[in-house]
């Protein structure tokens, strides 16, 4: 029971931590979203071909990181799109 709570927990922390990170990144440099979106799996397929026998430990924080980098792609493509920088995507306004 606690065990599923401290989960829930530290995935509700990652998600909300990971948005403040991208916005802060966002402020200092020009993110590129596709190279961050294509580059994620690389985190977990890279060691896993390289090494047999990955810590759970070295696996569960490489899988953290993998999951920052998939919401930051996701974050920086919403931000674009409420900015009006995303082509294609016509804009709702609400009246």
């Amino acid at each position: 029971m606690w065990s599923k709570l401290l989960y829930i927990a530290v995935l509700m922390v990652v998600v909300l931590a990971s948005v403040k990170f991208t916005k802060q990144m966002m402020k200092k440099y020009k993110l590129n979203r596709w190279i961050i979106g294509f580059s994620a799996p690389f985190v977990l397929i890279i060691p896993s071909l390289l090494f047999d026998n990955i810590h759970p430990v070295i696996w569960n924080l490489l899988s953290i990181i993998f999951s920052v980098m998939c919401i930051m792609f996701f974050e920086i493509s919403r931000t674009m799109i409420e900015k009006g920088q995303y082509k294609g995507i016509v804009k709702y306004d609400k009246k």
